[in-house]
This record gives C-alpha cells, sequence and structure tokens, in this order.
C-alpha cells in the first residue's frame, strides 16, 4: 500500500465566513450519513521524482467506521483494504500477502468527510483554501474551474497524513487528496457516488485466501 502523505502549505485563506459557509454546505451533508459508496481513480505522485501512478477501484463505506476499498491496475484486482474500529486488513494480491494492522491508523481518514462535520470539526482544523487553487495546481493536483477547495489539518498525529484536501464542485466531493510527510500526492478522484446505499454486511468482512503469507503488525 502506497504510504500517504503531501506537499505544500497554502497561504491565501478565506475569511472566517467563508469557511464556514462551504464548511458547513459541504460536510453538513454528510453528518448523519449510513452508507456510501463510490467508484474512484486515484493518481500517486512521488515528490522526489514527480513520477505519477494510476490504478481505480471502488470503495464502500458502512457507519461509524467500516470501510473496504478494492483497488485494480489495468483491470487486475491487485489489493484490498478492509477498516474497521479495531483493525485494518491490506490483502496484496500481486504479492499474495496479507497484512493485519491492530489499529486503523489513517488508512481511512482519506474518508474523513463521512464521519459528519462535528466530527471532522474535532479531528481537524477546516480552513476554506480555495483562492489558492493555483498554487495547489502547481503542485501536481488536479483541480476543476469553478471548484472549491477545503484544508483539513490533523489537530493529532494521525500516522503519515500531513494534510487533506477536499475538492468539491457544485457543494459535492469531486476529489479527496491526501498529502504525506514525503510531500507524496495521493489523490482519489470520485465518480458515481451513492448516499446510503444498501451494502451487506458479509461484503464488508474479508475473505482471506489461502496460501498467502500474514503478517500482523
Amino acid at each position: 500500500m502506497k504510504v500517504i502523505v503531501f506537499f505544500s502549505i497554502f497561504a491565501i485563506l478565506f475569511s472566517v465566513s467563508a469557511e464556514d459557509d462551504l464548511t458547513t454546505r459541504l460536510l453538513g451533508k454528510y453528518t448523519g450519513i449510513k452508507s456510501f459508496s463510490a467508484d474512484y481513480e486515484r493518481v500517486f505522485t512521488q515528490n522526489s521524482t514527480a513520477k505519477k501512478s494510476l490504478d481505480n477501484g471502488r470503495i464502500l463505506f458502512s457507519a461509524p467506521s467500516e470501510i473496504r476499498m478494492d483497488t485494480n491496475v489495468a483491470g487486475k484486482l491487485t489489493e484490498q483494504t478492509f477498516v474497521n474500529s479495531e483493525k485494518t486488513v491490506f490483502i496484496y494480491h500481486t504479492k499474495k500477502s496479507i497484512l493485519n494492522k491492530k489499529s486503523a491508523g489513517e488508512a481511512g481518514e482519506y474518508l474523513a468527510f463521512l464521519q459528519g462535520l462535528e466530527e471532522v470539526k474535532r479531528k481537524f482544523d477546516i480552513t476554506d483554501s480555495t483562492a489558492s487553487i493555483d498554487k495547489a495546481r502547481k503542485t501536481g493536483i488536479e483541480i476543476k474551474d469553478g471548484a472549491g477547495l477545503l484544508k483539513l489539518t490533523p489537530k493529532n498525529t494521525m500516522g503519515n497524513v500531513k494534510y487533506i484536501f477536499i475538492v468539491s464542485m457544485n457543494d459535492a466531493i469531486d476529489s479527496v487528496v491526501i498529502i504525506d510527510q514525503l510531500k507524496n500526492i495521493n489523490q482519489f478522484k470520485f465518480k458515481n457516488l451513492k448516499h446510503n446505499p444498501k451494502i451487506e454486511k458479509k461484503d464488508l468482512i474479508p475473505v482471506l485466501p489461502k496460501g498467502y503469507e500474514v503478517t500482523d503488525f
């Protein structure tokens, strides 16, 4: 699983009233959400080389904290991530290995917006950085014309995560960007978003392939 982290601090900030307005409009609609699903395209940009890698997949979320992410490369399932309140399970199909972690850590924090406005405010300092979109684009983040931009700064240490940026279009989530301590950029671009879809419990439980090497971390 690629290490997630990011690059630059944006200088120009909106006023507090503008921040509260965009924050409430964008994040407030996720307060009390029971489930969520979306397809995604991910662009990972390595800071040291500017090299980009692409993959895609599907995300399932069930409140309060269960997440499943299936990742495909060239149409082939390569990696699966399962997150709950107790542990995170990574299944690497190309390496035929499984990694179990006791705590979820930052694995699901790129979906922080699904936790609802008050929970996001508890974990992050939120800034409206729409005025700094041009600067953000220069770092390699893909942002459409007319978009809004929120910056989430963790109040406490959150694994490798330095910042999370939420890109919005018409007050809806368009993409989420994670910038890590190494200034790498991990951008998830969403499509086919569904609020409160029916998700079967069994779909959030990892099925461990036989013969894979298992490591507990």
